[in-house]
């Protein structure tokens, strides 16, 4: 469905449109008046830092015991590649799961000064169900691998790796959830969602409820 077929529809009612460049308050602002994909992103985050600060600890240990600080070198890493590479790859995933949906026109944006990056449909409309699979897909994925790294690499070096990459990478997702917080707020609405990448902005609008 194009974006032509909600706007010109007198049966869909625009609820909100957003900027790109602001999407960072307005997840902030669902996220505080949700109880369901914040619990469940809270959650998540309080996993992964625990994880990542139990994990800091056991590799500083061998460099405060004998001064070896291979742990810590590969803990390092993981952290420098979840903020370079790992971030083009959840947005790659991303990507993916739209074109998983069927969605056609995908393209890239960020602004590195407010370090904010995402992927956009350009006038594509997609539903919740539709959503639910772009917002979730790098968390399951990325965490899924991760966790699996570290229980491949369990007790060598790269452990500490792909724990850096789990333990942070819940933060990464925050934006995700609170996306998906906007249509859990409004249960009774059918919600649908499209970007126009020339405006950069992304519209909501929901279908009016017809009585007979």
């Amino acid at each position: 469905m194009n974006y032509q077929d909600i706007i010109n529809n007198p049966d869909y009612t625009e609820i909100t449109s957003v900027e790109h460049e602001e999407i960072k308050p307005f997840v902030k602002n669902e996220l505080a008046e949700n109880q369901g994909w914040a619990r469940a992103a809270n959650m998540y985050q309080l996993l992964g830092i625990l994880a990542f600060i139990l994990g800091a600890f056991k590799a500083f240990m061998p460099f405060y015991v004998s001064r070896d600080y291979m742990y810590l070198v590969y803990l390092a890493a993981g952290i420098a590649f979840l903020f370079t590479i790992g971030i083009v790859l959840h947005e790659l995933i991303h990507a993916i799961a739209y074109k998983i949906v069927g969605a056609k026109h995908v393209s890239f944006g960020m602004n590195i000064r407010k370090f904010l990056f995402y992927v956009q449909a350009d006038g594509e409309v997609i539903n919740y169900r539709q959503f639910k699979i772009i917002a979730l897909a790098p968390a399951v994925v990325i965490g899924v691998l991760s966790v699996a790294g570290m229980a491949i690499f369990y007790n060598q070096a790269l452990f500490y790796f792909f724990l850096a990459i789990f333990g942070l990478h819940s933060f990464c997702c925050g934006g995700d959830f609170g996306m998906l917080c906007f249509f859990q707020n409004r249960p009774d609405e059918e919600i649908v969602t499209f970007d126009m990448k020339k405006e950069g902005k992304t519209f909501f609008y929901k279908k009016s409820i017809t009585t007979n």
